[in-house]
């Protein structure tokens, strides 16, 4: 029997507009965060800011997940790609040379707000394009997407903040937003429409009852996947978003285009794992898992030893790049393994809304993560080694924690 095509036209078609439109939200979160953090200089007010922009994810992304399953999801990317080009354009009009801090986060918060309704039609249309047989490989080019974006996006936007400023990398990030909502105008994906048994609010009260009921009554295996998940962001997630900036920039003093270089390094290990999530080392059984977390609570060792140690500003870096890019080959392919059993254990009609709702769970660790990584840079600034020491004791009790919890989860399955 012959085996389905995996980049078909329709999957092409998204994965080409993710592409763009991941690189102008790569830049463009790039440039606003080394933004935020010169008008501020401290680690606690930017893990604070960055902590509050990702408040409408964790609120509004069930919403996103009901839109999902109940309007052509191609349409959902074509209008939030136009509004993001329209939102960007307006900010650098009348808002990007203030200054004004405030002002800057309401537009993180406003980008935030727009992705927690976008990514869920996303998620939800990869099952919808592909077979089954071909989902994992087709979650390994989603994650390879977006750590593209990753990789590529910090480059440019190191060298443009470093030479040029911020302000051409908000033209840069519109035309990619307008460029992908261009290319999803021709996107099929397919899309049978739900009745609707209730006025609009109370029918979104009810689809959302049915998948809390999903994941409740029916499968509470996947709410013990959805807590592993939200403390991996609690613990790991939220010290590379705080730890690496600060500690490139702040605590090393190096430039902007190495901070660059950084962020790249980190796509570059999530496209390493989305690339051998189709080898050997990517196929393991779900229930054993939890290996690819105790590989990266290791890596965070030689990291710590690093800034522990009086050596060179490049040599530490040069530790930080690799082990933490590392770190992020081994959260790329646990996340694919994740992923793809939540799909394959989800009915088709509500893929939008669980979904959604297991963004709403594990985002909400992110700004409790953030916020707390933000504290201890700043009251552990003479010894930043130790903030990664406890994230990495942390996750290394996760790791452990989990090996029960995903055995337990498959054998239900």
């Amino acid at each position: 029997m012959p085996v389905p095509r995996l980049f078909t036209r329709d999957f092409t078609l998204m994965t080409v507009g993710q592409i763009i439109s991941l690189f102008g939200n790569a830049i463009l979160r790039f440039a606003l965060s080394l933004h935020v953090l010169a008008l501020t200089g401290s680690a606690a007010v930017f893990g604070g800011i960055l902590a509050l922009s990702m408040v409408p994810t964790a609120l509004l992304s069930p919403l996103g997940g009901i839109l999902a399953d109940r309007l052509p999801r191609a349409r959902i990317m074509v209008i939030l790609d136009f509004s993001t080009c329209a939102c960007i354009l307006v900010f650098d009009a009348l808002f990007a040379r203030s200054g004004n801090l405030a002002a800057v986060t309401l537009f993180m918060v406003l980008l935030s707000l727009i992705q927690a309704v976008y990514q869920p039609s996303v998620q939800a249309s990869v099952p919808a394009l592909v077979a089954e047989d071909r989902l994992n490989a087709a979650n390994g080019v989603v994650l390879q997407v977006q750590a593209l974006a990753g990789l590529l996006g910090p480059i440019l936007g190191g060298i443009l903040m470093g030479f040029l400023g911020f302000y051409p990398i908000l033209a840069v990030s519109a035309g990619c937003f307008f460029g992908s909502a261009v290319l999803e105008l021709f996107l099929h994906i397919p899309f049978t429409p739900q009745p609707r048994t209730a006025p609009l609010l109370a029918q979104a009260r009810d689809d959302l009852a049915v998948a809390f009921r999903f994941l409740s009554r029916d499968y509470p295996a996947l709410l013990r996947l959805l807590g592993i998940v939200a403390l991996i962001n609690l613990f790991l997630s939220s010290l590379f978003t705080v730890g690496l900036p600060y500690l490139v920039k702040v605590h090393l003093g190096l430039s902007d285009q190495l901070y660059g270089l950084a962020e790249a390094a980190l796509g570059l290990g999530s496209i390493l794992g989305g690339l051998l999530s189709a080898a050997p080392v990517g196929q393991i059984p779900f229930e054993s898992s939890h290996r690819y977390l105790l590989c990266n609570a290791l890596l965070l060792l030689p990291v710590a030893v690093a800034l522990v140690l009086p050596v060179p500003p490049l040599l530490s870096y040069g530790a930080l790049l690799l082990c933490m890019g590392l770190g992020l080959t081994c959260a790329a392919l646990f996340t694919i393994s994740a992923q793809t059993f939540l799909q394959m254990q989800t009915p088709a009609p509500l893929l939008g809304k669980v979904g959604a709702l297991v963004t709403t769970v594990s985002v909400c660790a992110m700004p409790a993560g953030q916020a707390l990584y933000g504290v201890l840079f700043d009251v552990l600034a003479p010894v930043p080694w130790l903030a990664v020491l406890l994230g990495g004791g942390a996750t290394f009790l996760l790791a452990l924690a989990a090996r029960g919890a995903l055995s337990r989860s498959v054998r239900i399955a």
